[in-house]
This record gives C-alpha cells, sequence and structure tokens, in this order.
C-alpha cells in the first residue's frame, strides 16, 4: 500500500493515532487527530525541533541543553519545556512544528518503498501542538513531488556540499533570503543543516540550492573515495565479529568497507547492523545512569593527540557542567555517532565518563 495511499485513507476516515514510517534506517512520525496533525518527528538529526531551533538561533545551546536535562529527568515535551522557561517563543516553536509538519508529509509521499505502522493512541500527550489539516498537508505535498524528483537528481544527498562557480548568488524568485543562504552554502553547511537555519523549510531551501546548481553559480562536492575489491571482504568480515561478539571490531571494519564502497549494499547494510549493534551495547553501558564527562588531559596534551573533528568539537564543550545525554542531544550530529565518539574518547583515557 502505498503511503500516499494510507494518508489518504487517513484523511477520509478522519483517524486518530500516531504513523510511524520507516525507510532505510529513516524514520518518521506524524501525530493524527481527527484529520488534523498535531506533530511531526524525525529521526534525522537535522530535522529535530531542537536542532531547528538552534540552527535558527531561536535558541541559545545552553538554553537548549538546560531543556534536554529537564526532558531527560521529567519527560516533559521538549517544546513545551523551552516555552515554560522563556528559552523560545511561541511563535518560532509553532513556525518550526509547522515547518516540519508540511516538510515531513511532503517527504513521505515521495517514499517508494518502507513500512508504516498506525497505532491509535493520544498523539498530543501533554506537549505543544501546532494543529494543521493533513489534507492540506497532502495537497501541497502532491504539487511538490514532480519538483522534488527534478531537485534530487541535482542536489542528491543531503549532506551535499556546495562551492562557489562564481564570486556572487544570482536573483532567485524566493521566499528564502538568498544572501544568507549563500553565505551558509560557502561556509561549508551541509543542504541539511541550511535548510535546518531557515526552520526546517526544506523544499524551499533544497529548490534554491537546485537553481544555483543547475544555474552554474554552485558547484556540489562530489569527492568520493573509490570502490575497491576488499570492501564486500570487510563487509563479511563485520559480521563474522559480530557473530562473536566483538561488536566494536566489527563496527570498525563495516566503518572502512563503506568508506572504501559508500554506494554498495552490502556494505552500507553491514554498517547499519554493526552500528545498531555497537550503539545499543554503548547505550546501555553508559546511559543507564547520569553522567557528567571530565577531561582527564590538558591543553596541551590534547593538542598533541589526534582525534577526528567530531572529537574534538565534543571536547571543546566538555566543562564538567553539561551531562552525557545532554551533549549527545546537542553535538548538531546524529546521536549515535556522538554516543560512539564519547565512547571512544573515554576508552582512550580522554574523558572520564563515571557517574
Amino acid at each position: 500500500m502505498a503511503i500516499e495511499d494510507v494518508l489518504e485513507w487517513a484523511v477520509r476516515r478522519r483517524v486518530s493515532g500516531v504513523l510511524t514510517a520507516e525507510r532505510g534506517g529513516n524514520v518518521r512520525a506524524l501525530a493524527l487527530e481527527s484529520g488534523q496533525v498535531l506533530w511531526a518527528s524525525s529521526s534525522h538529526p537535522d530535522e529535530q525541533l531542537g536542532q531547528i531551533l538552534l540552527a535558527t538561533g531561536a535558541v541559545t545551546e545552553a538554553g537548549l541543553g538546560d531543556a534536554l536535562g529537564v526532558r531527560a529527568e521529567t519527560q516533559v515535551p521538549l517544546g513545551r519545556i523551552l516555552l515554560m522557561v522563556g528559552a523560545v517563543t511561541e511563535e518560532d516553536l509553532l513556525a518550526a512544528m509547522t515547518a516540519k509538519i508540511r516538510e515531513s508529509v511532503t517527504d513521505l509521499v515521495t517514499w517508494t518503498e518502507g513500512s508504516f505502522e498506525l497505532e491509535p493512541r493520544g498523539a498530543a500527550q501533554g506537549g505543544v501542538v501546532a494543529s494543521i489539516a493533513l489534507e492540506v498537508c497532502l495537497t501541497v505535498a502532491r504539487r511538490r513531488v514532480g519538483r522534488w524528483s527534478q531537485i534530487r537528481a541535482i542536489v542528491p544527498d543531503d549532506q551535499a556540499r556546495f562551492f562557489p562557480r562564481r564570486t556572487d548568488p544570482i536573483a532567485i524568485d524566493s521566499a528564502i533570503d538568498g544572501a544568507r543562504l549563500w553565505a551558509l552554502a560557502l561556509q561549508g553547511e551541509s543542504a541539511a543543516r541550511i535548510a535546518a537555519a531557515f526552520m526546517g523549510e526544506r523544499f524551499a531551501v533544497f529548490d534554491h540550492l537546485a537553481t544555483l546548481v543547475s544555474e552554474g553559480v554552485l558547484g556540489i562536492d562530489r569527492r568520493a573515495t573509490p570502490r575497491t575489491e576488499s570492501a564486500t571482504e570487510l563487509a563479511q568480515g563485520s559480521r563474522a565479529r559480530l557473530r562473536t561478539g566483538d561488536r566494536a571490531a566489527a563496527l570498525e571494519m563495516a566503518e572502512k568497507a563503506r568508506s572504501l564502497a559508500p554506494q554498495d549494499p552490502e556494505a552500507r547494510a553491514a554498517h547499519a547492523v554493526a552500528e545498531r549493534a555497537r550503539v545499543a551495547e554503548v547505550a546501555r553501558a553508559l546511559l543507564s545512569r547520569h553522567r557528567v564527562p571530565r577531561l582527564k588531559r590538558s591543553p596541551a596534551e590534547l593538542a598533541q593527540l589526534e582525534l577526528s573533528e567530531l572529537e574534538r568539537r565534543l571536547v571543546h564543550r566538555i566543562d564538567g557542567r553539561w551531562d552525557l545525554l545532554s551533549l549527545i542531544r546537542t553535538a548538531s550530529v546524529r546521536e549515535a555517532d556522538a554516543l560512539l565518539a564519547l565512547a571512544r574518547l573515554a576508552e582512550r583515557g580522554v574523558v572520564e565518563l563515571a557517574p
């Protein structure tokens, strides 16, 4: 059953509940109530409410971190906490939520494979709701589908980054601030991060970027590692390590396989399985108790260490105040990547993760 048909059925039946759809590890959820969409969620870090508000400047990093800490302790929805403490205005919050709903429905209509589940339960859960008619969102999505296919042919990856082919942008009839978009693109921000900076308006931002690329104003950085014959062997080795219970080694081998052959189905599948197993293992070990990371190395020692860009960013933010969960959720990357990076820092003795 096509997801568009599912949404059309939900409109006709005025369905109430939470519709969850999954495709290749990408999960989207819509909270429905009598034909209205109350909120939308996404597993993609750049589409999550806190990151959108942070990217737009509607909330500060400290404000978001504090709110996430309260949420972890109370389970109160993030939007409600941000409003209660005055960290964000209701106008900005509703604008972000409205965009998330509209963009989520648009994206779902483009899916041609995946799975869905409808759970008939209360959708609001005490949080802030936007309440937009699903029928309106579906109409907007259908108008966009044709253009989305053209956009994806030009900008196929959410993590695409750009470089200038001209010294100045061209004028485009768009609701997007072209000067700001141009500046973000030249700063090396990904397409997804640029969209987050515009309150999550993915379609408008990607449309603008695709136009700049097709007009020869921007170029896409297409650097990639060529495929080698060892990728398949590495993927198979990763699965073998998983069977022995060595999840860390399995993930390391799977990461090598994926770096050698980014588009290879077997390498990507092996990486997804190994990462899921390793993240679950680390989460059980580190997130079962409240922990506040502390540095064990001096600035001089840190400067001599070979750390990844993400590891250095995390080290820079560790000040003895941010707890582990808040650091992970505000890292502007996938939570899995942040969790694993902090685990590596702890294993190397750079960070202490004692309760």
